[in-house]
């Protein structure tokens, strides 16, 4: 039998340590149909059974407030019927408990996981689970998922309830019940032959003013106050929670106490500046370990080894042609030879990969030790005023150390406002490594006066960027909810669970684009496009940036390639004043990084967006340009 299962609940729960316990490496990553939001899918074989695992997304409620939580729900309508694996914490259970109440709305079988058991112990809270079952009338598995115990009962409690109700819907009594039949009776009749079934949970969904289903408001007679019904069933479900919790679960009072570390973190001043702070050594400490590390030694291997193997050999034996030259390039050399099986087997294994690995396996420590979600309130105030929420400054960090991963991180943000945003400010102002390589070895030879100026106007910008965008675009950010997790210290089997699935899915879905960006930039350069497109506004360029019209064409080279910007920037320095070089620097920076970001934004943001990407990096380009060209030409 094929048994269907989907792990709901809310972020930072352990639904993702379940997910990786039980499905091991058969894991893969996938958009939703039509979507952005990404969720986890994975098998096991259990009993004869083939279990199929649905890790959907954190939501708090089943009445969605971004795309994410919508997603999440629909999740839990396809059909066949799945069965709902509820994980909840287990010291913070009366929360949790009110999604609970959520879901037994739905005909669906539930199983409540109450997980992180071993941790309510040590804060004196006792759960009886007997107890907690008869209340709920569900079945409930104590689970520790980091230490494997309770998923073997998890699983037989799945395979017992599989056998039992197999592929069938089946309603229960809730004490929702006499509010909701008050209007379910004016809505079943519009509702498709599908939806029937679902007919109680639509009507609380229309009742709370669900936008997926506020047409069927129109059903119901305007003597009917909806208003004060949802009150009452908000009544009635604290009050419920509240009797399971006396009577369900013990607690000593002595144990809880605040927790000095987090009230000064979620401060909205001293808060910024420590998360600040902690934030720019984590960057900074990752970008010393990528380029120790995942620079240093793929370096070393490329040159002392994949050269000689690879390049050297093709070189004698393949004809001059556009066919060798799109393989291995006309140079030696990685960044050079711009061939796909040099340059862009390079960029993707020596390069990428070893930066997302070192990435990952850091996010992988924050996630699991309970830092990230703290990092995230702090920005949240600063952040919303450029149209983002406080979870965008985790593409922004990542994107610190590569411009396609943060791109690619993105997708986590919750509105397609809050993305786009965050992809523009990525290809605006935030330098990757490349380019923190570029800023140093080049402009830092002037002096480091200059490096801080350039990344003040890079700061600027990408405030100014963020408002007139915030201002432009409709749409406003939820308020941010987040449930702080336990400090705790990460195992490291889950971490590498996590870095393994996040580094797969760049591999299957990352590389084609990136070697694709390669080879379209190989034909340009080998017809000679690239070329006349900087002879052909290098007159243009030269006059607004106040830049040698004989330099242009090497600035207009660094900008179209990243890889090469160091060494047609170096070899113009002479020729260009500080100031100069500062406007060279800073026009090549505000680009977009490479051809790898702008395929991958093609991808994550659309066509259309991206385009739109390109149009407004070009003027503030312009502008930021020439301004800084204006400046370069007073002669003092």
């Amino acid at each position: 039998m094929e048994i269907k299962v989907v792990l709901f609940g809310h972020p930072n729960v352990g639904k993702s340590v379940i997910f990786s316990k039980l499905t091991k490496l058969t894991a893969i990553a996938s958009n939703y149909p039509g979507t952005t939001v990404e969720i986890y899918e994975g098998k096991l074989e259990y009993r004869g059974h083939t279990i199929k695992i649905v890790d959907a997304p954190g939501t708090y409620s089943l009445i969605p407030r971004n795309e994410a939580e919508s997603i999440a729900r629909k999740i839990l309508f396809n059909s066949p019927p799945p069965i709902v694996v509820h994980v909840v914490d287990a010291t913070s259970l009366k929360r949790h408990l009110y999604l609970t109440l959520e879901l037994l709305e739905l005909p669906l079988p539930i199983v409540l996981a109450v997980n992180q058991v071993d941790r309510a112990e040590k804060l004196g809270i006792k759960i009886n689970k007997e107890k907690l079952e008869k209340l709920l009338g569900i079945p409930v598995v104590l689970t520790v998922a980091t230490k494997g115990k309770g998923l073997k009962e998890l699983l037989e409690t799945i395979i017992n309830i599989a056998e039992k109700f197999n592929k069938k819907y089946f309603v229960r009594k809730t004490p929702t019940e006499k509010h909701l039949s008050k209007i379910e009776k004016y809505i079943l009749p519009r509702l498709s032959s599908k939806n029937k079934v679902f007919s109680k949970a639509i009507t609380y969904f229309t009742i709370f003013s669900d936008k997926e289903y506020s047409h069927l408001r129109k059903s119901i007679p305007l003597t009917i106050d909806l208003e004060e019904i949802a009150n009452k069933i908000i009544a009635d479900r604290i009050k419920v929670v509240e009797d399971i919790y006396r009577e369900a679960v013990q607690e000593d009072k002595e144990f809880f106490k605040v927790n000095l570390v987090d009230s000064l973190l979620v401060h909205p001043v001293k808060g910024l500046i420590i998360t600040t702070s902690i934030t720019l050594a984590i960057v900074w400490l990752t970008l010393a370990v990528i380029h120790e590390i995942a620079h240093r030694v793929p370096f070393m291997i490329y040159y002392s080894i994949y050269e000689k193997i690879v390049w050297e050999p093709l070189n004698e034996i393949l004809p001059e042609n556009i066919f060798k030259y799109i393989l291995i390039g006309d140079n030696p050399g990685i960044y050079s030879s711009m061939g796909l099986l040099t340059t862009g087997i390079f960029f993707v294994f020596f390069m990428i990969l070893p930066c997302l690995i070192v990435l990952y396996f850091v996010l992988g420590l924050l996630e699991d030790s309970g830092i990230l979600p703290r990092l995230i309130v702090p920005f949240d105030c600063p952040l919303r005023r450029l149209g983002m929420c406080g979870e965008a400054i985790l593409p922004i960090v990542a994107g610190t150390g590569c411009s396609i991963v943060g791109v690619f991180s993105t997708r986590i943000l919750k509105t397609k406002k809050s993305k786009f945003i965050a992809s523009v400010i990525q290809w605006i102002g935030v330098p990757c490594m490349a380019e923190q390589v570029m800023i140093w070895f080049v402009l830092g030879s002037y002096g480091s006066a200059y490096v801080l100026l350039l990344y003040i106007i890079l700061l600027l910008v990408t405030i100014l960027v963020g408002f007139f965008l915030n201002t432009v675009i409709e749409g406003v950010e939820e308020p941010l909810v987040v449930e702080l997790p336990p400090w705790r210290k990460p195992l490291l089997e889950n971490v590498l669970a996590k870095t393994f699935l996040r580094v797969k899915e760049f591999l299957l879905r990352g590389t084609p684009l990136i070697l694709a960006g390669i080879l379209f930039v190989n034909i340009l350069y080998y017809t000679g496009s690239i070329n006349a497109l900087a002879e052909f506004t290098s007159p243009i360029f030269s006059g607004l940036f106040n830049l040698p019209e004989d330099t242009v064409v090497a600035i207009i080279v660094g900008i179209l390639r990243k890889d090469v910007a160091v060494g047609v920037l170096k070899s113009v320095a002479p020729q260009l004043s500080p100031l100069q070089m500062l406007t060279a620097i800073t026009i090549t920076t505000l680009c977009f990084p490479c051809i790898g970001t702008l395929v991958v934004s093609l991808k994550e943001v659309g066509v259309k967006q991206t385009l739109l990407m390109i149009g407004l990096m070009i003027i503030v380009a312009a502008i930021t340009g020439g301004i800084l060209g204006l400046v370069s030409s007073i002669k003092l």
